[in-house]
């Protein structure tokens, strides 16, 4: 039988072939990419964050005019993922709320919850996010004092823009009277000279700031006086897709989000 050479195969079929392999490798490519991947921006978007300009460590300072801390880390790493840039505006609280919830001037808030200043948010479409870390507000007192309950608070330091009613159980106004502070540092100095008989405060916060006093334990949380536990989480009025993106971060995520909070000792 006679040998014939081997037919090469017409070049319109040697483009349909490679046309076929590089399909079936975008294809290969697609089903391997995470669902959970952020949007690709041809260039990242920016969004405005307000943030409370006092000293609240862990949760987020300022050091020579850079903020940090587990808001910080925890929002950067959102951003990194789904191609954002954030840009961090430091307002007082009073301002913060105004620029956010009348001015419409910013973006993002955080920290935020739904429970306060109720009234100002009453006809705003506000969207809020899963929570991004658990808190405990309370009185702080000295501890030759703890126990003495409610009638031996006669002025009660809060911070400026603050409001305690929203402790469990309530505290009348009419009965207390309040003194302020522009930082917590402050308000705690106040506590532990007696210019104050509690300082109503971030427990977490107020540990820190107390460590690096080198005051530790000279104020104290009274467990028997009014406080709350609720969640801080990242709002908006003017992003919600943002929002429905952070949702699926901190929930993909969760081994990362758990690793900062440990980082910055919020896993207790």
């Amino acid at each position: 039988m006679p040998n014939h050479p081997a037919r090469r195969p017409p070049e319109r079929n040697a483009a349909l072939c490679r046309l076929w392999i590089l399909t079936t490798a975008l294809i290969a490519v697609c089903l391997l990419t995470p669902l959970c991947a952020g949007p690709v921006h041809a260039e990242p978007v920016e969004l405005t964050v307000g943030v409370e300009r006092i000293d609240y460590p862990p949760y987020g300072s300022f050091r020579q005019g850079d903020y940090e801390g587990y808001a910080r880390d925890l929002l950067d790493s959102f951003a990194i993922e789904y191609g954002y840039t954030m840009v961090y505006v430091p307002l007082p609280v009073k301002r913060l709320y105004q620029e956010f919830l009348e001015t419409g001037t910013l973006d993002l808030k955080f920290p935020d919850s739904p429970d306060w200043q109720q009234t100002r948010r009453k006809g705003l479409h506000i969207a809020y996010s899963a929570p991004a870390c658990s808190y405990t507000d309370g009185i702080l007192v000295r501890p030759e004092n703890l126990g003495k309950g409610m009638g031996a608070i006669r002025t009660l330091g809060i911070l400026a823009g603050f409001k305690p009613w929203l402790l469990n159980p309530p505290i009348d106004p009419k009965t207390i009277k309040v003194s302020e502070n522009a930082s917590i540092s402050g308000l705690l100095g106040k506590g532990l000279v007696g210019r104050v008989d509690g300082v109503y405060a971030n427990v977490e916060a107020a540990r820190h700031l107390l460590s690096a006093m080198g005051r530790p334990d000279q104020l104290v949380l009274d467990p028997g006086l009014p406080h709350m536990t609720g969640y801080y989480r990242l709002s908006t009025i003017k992003r919600p897709l943002v929002m429905r993106e952070f949702d699926r971060f901190l929930k993909t995520r969760s081994a990362l989000v758990d690793s900062l909070r440990r980082k910055h000792g919020l896993d207790r």
